[in-house]
């Protein structure tokens, strides 16, 4: 194989591994105890991330010719510090640098190694390998791969301009008025269970191992869905897996709700935290009524979803509190 592929002794010693990660065989339920006796993982290279080299700028430096320097090009350069994707660089800046060419992809809802790669139009196997066999990243490297800046986290609002029953959906909000729940900024108007946590996962619709980007709270259908934090609506319609979902912008960061049964906001409308958005619903790729919760923080590349269960924890317990009132 070239340069990019696993040796042969990483197949023998990864197959049934790559049965799991790639979703290949028509099973998902492998894992590294399923590999051959005496076979690990120990033998794969540290990942390209764990390869990043800091790079000072001096004031005599230009982009072109740091990218020269590391032997990588210059789009490379932007791709991992979004400060010089104006062309410029400015002396005392750190600049991370990787080893070759290539960017950084942060995982979105439902996404695997092999969606990735299908994206990308590189091998699973490759990008298994250039990330150190890690089973479960949150950012992968796709080597190869020239950064340009419409590579961006995909934009649902324009998905939920097309939401086929959008009038029927959201007719709803022109005839309830505002409701507000004081719950501190938990989600729903009384904590419950979560039934799916955020990272790597079985997809229970799928059955293909994908990252979850959110977190599953096992609500009934038709319980009314809250706005974390005050904001402004930034889609609320059709977004194909997601259902009938809704995104908020807050002054920080943004939330999203989707499988919603009902979207009670329109985009642009103001919201307080703790006011009726939506009801609980099952639209969508959907097992059964629950509310998908996500958390975002902006980046050069759009929204980059974060682990929502620390926030969640602190509003759960608040909210418990304001109930026994």
């Amino acid at each position: 194989m070239g340069k990019l592929g696993l040796s042969n002794q990483k197949i023998v010693g990864a197959g049934l591994l790559l049965l799991t990660i790639f979703g290949w065989g028509g099973t998902v339920s492998a894992s590294l105890s399923a590999l051959p006796a005496g076979e690990d993982l120990s033998s794969c290279s540290a990942g390209i991330l764990s390869q990043l080299k800091v790079h000072k700028v001096t004031k005599l430096d230009t982009l072109a010719a740091i990218a020269r320097k590391y032997k990588i090009s210059i789009a490379t350069v932007m791709a991992f510090n979004p400060a010089t994707r104006e062309g410029k660089v400015q002396a005392g800046q750190n600049l991370k640098i990787p080893p070759i060419n290539g960017l950084a992809h942060h995982l979105g809802n439902d996404e695997t190694y092999k969606t990735i790669a299908n994206k990308y139009s590189v091998r699973a196997d490759v990008l298994f390998e250039r990330n150190g066999c890690k089973q479960k990243p949150e950012v992968v490297f796709v080597p190869g791969v020239v950064w340009r800046q419409e590579v961006k986290v995909p934009d649902l609002l324009a998905s939920a301009r097309n939401f086929p029953n959008q009038n029927s959906a959201i007719a709803v909000s022109q005839i309830l008025p505002p409701m507000i729940f004081a719950t501190g900024g938990y989600p729903l108007p009384y904590s419950v269970p979560v039934t799916s946590g955020y990272g790597w996962r079985v997809n229970p619709v799928t059955g293909e191992y994908s990252f979850h980007s959110g977190i599953d709270l096992g609500a009934p259908q038709g319980t009314p869905v809250l706005a974390t934090k005050a904001g402004i609506v930034e889609s609320a319609g059709w977004a194909g897996g997601y259902g009938n979902l809704i995104e908020l912008s807050h002054e920080r960061f943004g939330s999203r709700y989707a499988h919603l049964s009902v979207i009670q906001v329109r985009v642009g409308q103001r919201v307080v935290q703790g006011q009726q958005i939506g009801l609980v619903g099952s639209t969508g790729r959907s097992t059964g009524p629950h509310l998908h919760f996500e958390l975002l923080t902006p980046s050069a590349d759009g929204w980059v979803s974060v682990n929502p269960a620390g926030y969640l924890n602190r509003f759960a317990a608040l909210s418990l509190w304001l109930a026994l009132l």
